[in-house]
């Protein structure tokens, strides 16, 4: 038994990661972090349930969460500490 991720899946992942570049390196870090939490979970539920599992849903959900919630409410608090230093 042997784990495969497509190399769709990795675009996805990138766009993702790539689109939160366009705002600030923190948003891209949480993408980031999201994402791999996402990998991790579905390596930890693809070895309990024993039965193939797609990549795709929890690590993009994670991401895209995690991205909005960064973006809209970490940024706005985040920003005015910057502009003091």
């Amino acid at each position: 038994p042997h784990t495969v991720a497509g190399l769709g899946d990795f675009v996805f992942y990138s766009v993702l990661v790539g689109r939160a570049a366009v705002y600030d390196f923190t948003t891209v870090v949480t993408c980031f972090l999201a994402i791999l939490t996402g990998l991790i979970l579905t390596l930890f539920f693809l070895a309990v349930f024993r039965k193939a599992l797609p990549a795709l849903p929890l690590s993009i959900f994670l991401g895209v969460a995690t991205f909005a919630v960064t973006k809209t409410a970490v940024m706005p608090f985040l920003l005015p500490l910057t502009y003091r230093q």
